[in-house]
């Protein structure tokens, strides 16, 4: 080599060696750097390797050498030896070239004490870290687009949060060790923190191998041509919160029930008591001026008024019960025809009083398995209903029909039907809706909310089908008799 290249090459901090193929050092460069040598240059010269260099740095020169055999370009890797009594730390990059017939392996290394000590001062630091830290080099394709992250340093609170090992995450990508449902988001914020430099915080969710949720609240900082990433998990504070917002959410319906509740006493029932004390206090101011006759209308007045009242207030215990979860249910097999007939001797007044028919097409042949009293409430408010709001002369009419798992229960009236918009809100308990029957006869909304909790305590479900001035179909489905299924 002339004298010249050696000039250029001492300019160099790096330590060259040459080595032959059997592992003689043939040739070293940079006298200017001697210093850093274990051994003094003559040492080397003319040795194997095997016989200069400890074991451990013989170990990864047997890699080395094999590697580039393989046809491997470059291997590089670090080492440590203590010299003067003070541990160095070097990177040695090792290549392969020909020399006419006889190949030749260039060893170029260089000192990086300082960087390590630094590195290993940071990843002491990391590791005091409660939180999960990792450092993430930018991916780039041949246009210098950033298309993934690679990990290149991790603390002992990421081993632990993720459950991997170091040696399992460093060199993974983002694309390849994060959950799908996560990797577009983790991958748009790494982006936008590495192009616009500005940190950002966010929440992601992770599900691991064996299907359990976590939650991780992450913060991302720029870092060379990079970010670092640090991640607390938030599972629990997650959970936290879920619960308090369903609690939030029960205490909000419980408020809105509550509303209800003092909305009925304090109006609908009120007017009730109130309406049929005005017909007694009328009666007897006015005793001896009165008629059998006109007695007689006042007293049905009473009964039509003191049978409303009962009605309403058999809802509100209902509906009460219900809300305080005090209602169970006594399951036995039930002759459906034989409820609609009970229910039609309590309420056949209501009809006679506005001369509607009441119809049972129910089959004596459908039985349910059911809790009788919840069942019979549910035909009364449907009836009931279909008697308020159908004219004088027409009829109520319930039918039954059995299908491949339950059967289906319709009150039929020829009524004067429902507005579109009043259908979408009749059965959402969310709101309480009531309109006055053809007469006049007031409802609390109560009714349907009942028949709605209790078809669904059976695992059944309410609907109805109606259009003004055709009336209306509310039709709700309950359990099979067992020994029929």
């Amino acid at each position: 080599m002339t004298d010249y290249l050696k000039s250029i090459l001492n300019a160099f901090h790096d330590l060259l060696f040459v080595f032959t193929a059997d592992g003689i050092i043939e040739d070293y460069i940079a006298t200017n750097h001697e210093d850093e040598l274990i051994l003094p240059k003559e040492a080397f010269l003319g040795k194997s390797y095997k016989e200069v260099l400890p074991p451990h740095v013989t170990k990864k020169l047997d890699e080395a050498f094999h590697k580039l055999d393989q046809g491997q370009k470059q291997y590089n890797f670090d080492y440590s030896i203590e010299t003067k009594g003070k541990i160095q730390w070097y990177n040695a990059v090792l290549s392969k070239f020909e020399n006419g017939d006889a190949p030749r392996y260039l060893g170029a290394v260089r000192n990086i004490t300082d960087r390590k000590n630094h590195e290993l001062l940071l990843r002491s630091v990391l590791n005091t870290s409660p939180g999960g830290i990792m450092v993430f080099d930018a991916v780039r394709d041949s246009e210098d687009i950033i298309i993934d992250f690679e990990i290149t340093q991790i603390n002992k609170s990421a081993e632990i949060l993720t459950g991997a090992s170091e040696k399992e995450l460093v060199g993974q990508r983002i694309t390849s060790a994060v959950a799908d449902r996560a990797k577009e988001k983790i991958l748009n914020q790494f982006k936008t923190v590495v192009l616009e430099g500005s940190p950002v915080e966010f929440q992601y969710q992770h599900i691991n191998e064996q299907g359990e949720v976590f939650w991780y609240h992450s913060k991302v900082v720029k870092y060379r041509d990079g970010v670092v990433s640090t991640f607390m998990d938030i599972t629990e504070q997650k959970q936290t919160e879920n619960k308090l917002a369903e609690k939030n959410k029960e205490l909000q319906e419980l408020n809105r029930q509550k509303d209800k509740l003092f909305s009925v006493i304090s109006h609908d029932l009120r007017n009730a008591v109130a309406g049929a004390r005005g017909v007694y206090d009328m009666i007897f101011e006015d005793f001896e001026g009165l008629s059998k006759e006109e007695v007689f209308e006042y007293l049905k007045l009473v009964k039509k008024r003191t049978e409303n009242t009962h009605e309403l207030l058999e809802d509100l215990l209902a509906w009460s019960k219900n809300q305080f979860q005090e209602v169970t249910t006594d399951l036995e097999n039930l002759s459906l025809s034989d409820l609609t007939d009970s229910v039609f001797n309590v309420i056949r007044s209501n009809a006679e009083s506005k001369e509607i028919e009441l119809e049972n097409q129910v089959p004596d042949t459908i039985y349910v398995h059911a809790d009788a009293n919840m069942v019979k409430t549910i035909l009364r408010n449907l009836i009931v209903n279909g008697i308020k709001f159908s004219q004088s002369g027409s009829k109520v009419v319930v039918q039954a029909k059995k299908t491949s798992e339950e059967v289906e229960i319709s009150v039929i009236d020829e009524g004067v039907g429902i507005e579109e918009d009043a259908l979408k809100k009749i059965l959402n308990k969310k709101s309480t809706y009531t309109t006055p029957g053809t007469e006049g006869e007031k409802g609390s909304g109560l009714g349907l909310d009942l028949c709605i909790d209790f078809a669904e305590m059976h695992g059944g479900t309410i609907w109805v089908n109606s259009e003004p001035d055709n009336g209306s179909v509310f039709t709700f489905t309950l359990p099979k008799n067992k020994e029929s299924q």
